[in-house]
């Protein structure tokens, strides 16, 4: 896992561990994994903080939004299977949810304007390099008084090693 802030005042923090919900999974997954399993893809869990809220907010928001998944899409050559589902919320803070399906697997996100804040997820089944998301958040979304933190963490995601069923 792979954790990076954006600015570092500070050392940056150990890694978060991912969570599981089972104990079998937790077990599996855990540093005593004795085989690796098969490898299937890379996920970027991605948190900012200190963003405009009006660019997270509302139709405007999904625009800005909208338009940072098409430069995510274009930058790491993905490819979407449809178009992206977006979400205004109703009621004052009007957060914004959007996901995309992509042949590699998805990208999602889902707005905080109430507290200046986004998140993002990017799963793909293959490894890619890893885009610039601080400058990516700030072009598209901008921030409010200073800039932004953008905390990634990435996922290599593998399979638990182990016999492979069949198919009858």
């Amino acid at each position: 896992m792979y954790v990076a802030s954006v600015p570092v005042p500070e050392p940056p923090p150990a890694p978060r561990p991912a969570t599981t919900t089972s104990a079998t999974a937790a077990a599996s997954h855990g540093p005593d994994r004795a085989q690796p399993g098969r490898r299937v893809g890379q996920e970027w869990a991605v948190d900012a903080a200190g963003l405009d809220p009006g660019r997270l907010a509302g139709v405007g928001g999904r625009v800005a939004l909208a338009d940072l998944f098409a430069d995510l899409v274009a930058t790491l050559d993905l490819h979407p299977i449809a178009a992206p589902i977006w979400h205004v919320f109703p009621g004052p803070h009007e957060g914004v949810t959007g996901i995309v399906a992509l042949s590699e697997s998805h990208l999602a996100c889902h707005s905080f304007p109430e507290s200046g804040g986004l998140t993002l997820n990017l799963y793909t089944c293959r490894a890619r390099p890893c885009p610039d998301w601080a400058g990516l958040v700030a072009r598209h979304v901008g921030y409010a008084d200073t800039p932004p933190i953008v905390d990634v963490r990435v996922f290599d995601r593998s399979l638990p090693a182990g016999q492979v069923g069949s198919r009858a």
